[in-house]
């Protein structure tokens, strides 16, 4: 019902962007669509672009993917949306290419989580975008890997923060920065 309530927009929507397909069995495996809006904001606040597949809450047990980026005024605006059956490379290629042709050009940058598959997709379809990391949740993961104790230091959460949130540094003056944590805090033998 919902691909073809979205298929009449597209036929009656010129601005309307709207692609799905299934699998053998005739079930849907993928959908993504964007409206004129979505696609006005797209074209004044896409330079950068996040998508995040972290929301699997409906009864189809299919992930709702929202791309958004942020306007001159630090709010959400959306870009497009898109419901998946699964979250594999091949999947995201499908979606990354279905986004270019909605769209027209790839985000200078792309904000992800830690996904490996999209990490592969954004490589092979946004060849010409810079892949960063979400920073919550890469912040989220440090106290796992470092231990709540150490990361709840103030000098600990300065000293990363002042080598992971900021976009200036080479990968050499990261890599120095990096080690110094490593040593001024005694965690080389930390994986």
């Amino acid at each position: 019902m919902m691909v073809g309530n979205l298929m009449k927009k597209k036929e009656h929507l010129p601005d309307f962007s709207c692609e799905y397909f299934t699998d053998d069995k005739n079930c849907l495996v993928g959908l993504f669509w964007s409206d004129g809006e979505s696609k006005r904001n797209y074209q004044v606040f896409g330079d950068i672009m996040s998508f995040d597949a972290t929301y699997r809450s409906n009864r189809y047990s299919m992930v709702f993917v929202p791309f958004t980026g942020i306007d001159n005024h630090n709010n959400n605006v959306s870009f497009g949306a898109a419901l998946l059956a699964s979250e594999t490379a091949e999947t995201y290629k499908w979606l990354l290419r279905c986004f270019l042709k909605a769209f027209g050009r790839q985000p200078d940058v792309v904000v992800t989580d830690q996904d490996p598959a999209m990490k592969k997709a954004i490589e092979e379809v946004f060849t010409g975008s810079r892949h960063r990391l979400c920073m919550r949740h890469v912040m989220h993961k440090l106290s796992t890997k470092v231990g709540v104790t150490l990361c709840n230091t103030t000098d600990f959460k300065q000293r990363i923060c002042d080598i992971v949130w900021t976009d200036s540094l080479s990968p050499d003056e990261f890599e120095v920065g990096w080690h110094s944590v490593i040593q001024d805090f005694d965690l080389s033998d930390n994986n």
